[in-house]
């Protein structure tokens, strides 16, 4: 599974802080209550006792004393006519409202937390509080996220961040960079969820917020978990944790622990894992988190699933499935129906694995789809929108002021002029004179307005067609590359094919765009018992690279299929002569093709055993690594599979392998691409060192080191070329 559950961090707008010595602030303001008159004073005393009691855990208490505080500032509004005390009593019930919200939110009773959360935000509005308005939409974008409409999220947090940028609340636009980083990180959309999550840590230290430091820390670690980049993930989990921990933040310190288990999960140190899951897992039943004990349930089901203890995963995804049903937790439901599926193919239950992967496809679909995606794009583009609209406003509001300015000036010059004609009747017929040559320019400066003002309309107009024409040209390119890559993934051999005929084995594919020239390929011949595998760099790379890879994948499939060749240099020959008749029928000429390292490892079908291998290659070689740790090469002809000036018979190379042998697949795109210090090649040669030094790792971490030295390599420089890397280990 390549994405797993996890929890964000928390929403920073529901303000909750622990303290050691909560239980004496409890004591000191039931003392205090005991005293207090029911005036103004009690009432704040009043929330100041929900947040107490909230922050340990005691959502009854807390709901009871929030209720009695809105009892008491109604009873009091009807009391008081002055408008100071009513201001107040509103504030505070407006207050209360949103800590109710915010229980039945951690309970997952969305339902209810929406209700009090507008009724809060209704009040703010009301009283002209922005900065309530502001927080408010905040906790309602979290609350829609945490149901799955991510776009209706992203839509509120933009309303949220306009509120606090208007006013300028920095604490409160860190809290919207921050909601909005994890809608982009829901919506897979890791380069804008990490530029948010640091656009929101770098104000959260500028105002020493340490809570918000370690929000800030714990998305941006999940953000590096997702792209592989395991070792920054816990830095950052480590460092949210230490943050959270010197504050007894119980709800923080239970979602650090959940991530921390999830690296080390994907580590492979599952007993690491399960210590900080259930660890995490006890923390949320105290604060009775439902959305959270729901997630954990979840991840202890899927280690446990890894271990093959499928009787302990079944109860812990069955517990997992029952509690998201009963909150509507779409995104919980979508990926434990994918893990029952799979829990239930190795136990043998397909009947039951079917329906459950069935359950996952429609919970996946109906989260993660073009329409939702559509929708988030255009929320941001509503935001940048408006936000140049409101500055076009104000320049065009200036522009007004300057033209009255200079209208009431000439007017008390009109008036000084007038003035000196009543004294001399020369001066007289010579200013008539020069208030006629006035009139006659004023005219003119009004057909200019005039004119201009028609120019602007036009321009406006126009301005609005351009954006109708890149919004329907935006639709077209979405449409034409999500079925390019549609197109793309059909060609590609599953990860679970890989595994089952190469169990050790990994494919490091990086396509540089969405849609790749490169592509990998496998065939099984059952008869022969042969397994073929190939990695190939199709001519260029995004959707022309797509396509040609298309061509070239059916054409070695036909080559095997269809005329039943198994010699790996006769399968590159037929190849090339089927890729040159499809592009043959177009009446152009085509020299787009492709180059290729094609292997077959035959194995005896009695005791599966390596009885020989054979390759062959297009221009690109072939390393493996031998029992003295010697890197071999071998290399491909000079030739490609399409047009070629002097084409000849491609090369059957047999290879003596032995046990713990491990052979390289490569396309020339890890080599090209550029970085470093010097911004120069990374090149075969360093490639070859690379591989020898990290060739006796497990294939997988060998994987994550190959993919941690590209990534650091390349920098902020742009990838140049697809990457492809097959490993077989004998």
């Amino acid at each position: 599974m390549k994405k797993r559950i996890i929890l964000l961090i928390f929403s920073v707008f529901c303000f909750n802080s622990f303290s050691f010595s909560q239980n004496n602030i409890i004591d000191s303001i039931r003392s205090l209550l005991k005293t207090e008159q029911p005036d103004t004073n009690r009432v704040n005393l009043l929330n100041d006792l929900v947040k107490e009691y909230n922050d340990i855990g005691a959502s009854d208490s807390a709901m009871l004393i929030a209720n009695s505080a809105i009892q008491l500032c109604d009873i009091i509004s009807k009391k008081k006519s002055d408008s100071t005390i009513r201001l107040m009593l509103e504030k505070n019930k407006a207050y209360a409202l949103n800590y109710i919200g915010i229980i039945y939110k951690d309970q997952g009773n969305y339902s209810e937390a929406l209700k009090n959360y507008f009724a809060s935000l209704k009040i703010r509005e009301n009283i002209a509080d922005k900065k309530g308005e502001a927080g408010s939409y905040g906790n309602i974008a979290l609350v829609y996220a945490n149901q799955g409409n991510y776009p209706e999220a992203l839509k509120i947090y933009f309303i949220s961040l306009k509120l606090f940028e208007s006013i300028g609340y920095q604490k409160g636009i860190s809290n919207s960079y921050n909601g909005i980083g994890n809608v982009y990180y829901s919506q897979g959309d890791y380069p804008l969820s990490i530029k948010n999550h640091f656009a929101s840590l770098k104000i959260r230290k500028l105002l020493s917020d340490k809570k918000g430091q370690a929000a800030s820390y714990g998305n941006i670690g999940l953000v590096y978990y997702e792209q592989g980049n395991y070792q920054e993930a816990l830095k950052c989990h480590l460092s949210a944790l230490e943050i959270e921990e010197s504050s007894g933040n119980k709800k923080g310190i239970a979602g650090s622990l959940n991530n921390i288990g999830l690296v080390y999960e994907n580590l492979g140190n599952y007993e690491e894992a399960l210590k900080n899951y259930f660890a995490s897992l006890k923390i949320k039943e105290a604060i009775r988190g439902k959305k959270g004990i729901a997630n954990s349930y979840y991840n202890i089901g899927a280690v446990y699933t890894k271990q093959k203890k499928y009787k302990d995963a079944g109860r812990f995804l069955f517990k997992a499935k029952e509690l998201a049903k009963e909150i509507g937790y779409k995104e919980c439901l979508r990926y434990v129906f994918n893990n029952l599926s799979k829990l239930d193919s190795a136990t043998g239950n397909y009947k039951s694995a079917y329906e459950n992967r069935k359950l996952y496809i429609l919970y996946r679909d109906s989260i993660d789809n073009e329409e939702t995606r559509k929708k988030t794009i255009q929320s941001q583009m509503t935001y940048d929108f408006d936000k140049k609209e409101a500055i076009a406003k104000a320049e065009h509001k200036q522009e007004l002021e300057n033209q009255q300015m200079l209208a009431e000036e000439k007017s008390h010059k009109q008036k000084i002029v007038l003035f000196f004609v009543l004294g001399s009747l020369i001066l007289v017929l010579f200013f008539v004179g020069f208030i006629f040559r006035s009139l006659r320019v004023t005219r003119k400066q009004k057909n200019i307005i005039a004119l201009q003002k028609d120019l602007v309309e036009q321009r406006k107009q126009e301005v609005e067609h351009q954006k109708n024409l890149v919004e329907e040209k935006q639709k077209e390119i979405i449409d034409s590359i999500t079925y390019a890559k549609r197109l793309q993934q059909a060609i590609l051999p599953s990860d679970e094919e890989i595994k089952k005929h190469l169990p050790e084995s990994f494919i490091l594919y990086k396509p540089k765009d969405i849609v790749a020239g490169d592509f990998y390929w496998m065939h099984v011949s059952p008869k022969e018992n042969i397994v073929f595998v190939a990695a190939a760099d199709s001519t260029g790379h995004g959707v022309p690279g797509a396509m040609v890879s298309v061509v070239c994948s059916n054409a070695l499939n036909r080559a095997v299929n269809e005329f039943n060749l198994i010699e790996t240099g006769k399968i590159l020959d037929k190849t090339r002569e089927l890729v040159l008749e499809t592009f043959a029928k177009s009446g152009e000429e085509i020299k787009d093709g492709m180059d290729i390292s094609l292997l077959s490892l035959k194995y005896d079908a009695q005791s599966s055993k390596l009885v020989e291998a054979h390759w062959s290659g297009a221009n690109n070689p072939l390393w493996y690594i031998n029992n003295s740790q010697q890197l071999i090469e071998i290399k491909p002809d000079k030739q490609s599979i399409g047009k070629t000036d002097h084409p000849k018979l491609f090369t059957t190379h047999p290879i003596d392998l032995n046990i713990s042998d491990t052979i390289y697949l490569i396309t020339d795109g890890y080599a090209d691409q550029f970085g470093g210090e010097k911004g120069k090649k990374y090149k075969y040669k360093q490639l070859q060192e690379k591989i020898i030094a990290t060739h006796n790792l497990p294939l997988s971490k060998q994987k994550e080191s190959l993919l941690h030295s590209f990534n650091e390599w390349k920098g902020n420089l742009e990838q140049v070329d697809d990457v492809t890397i097959i490993a077989v280990r004998i």
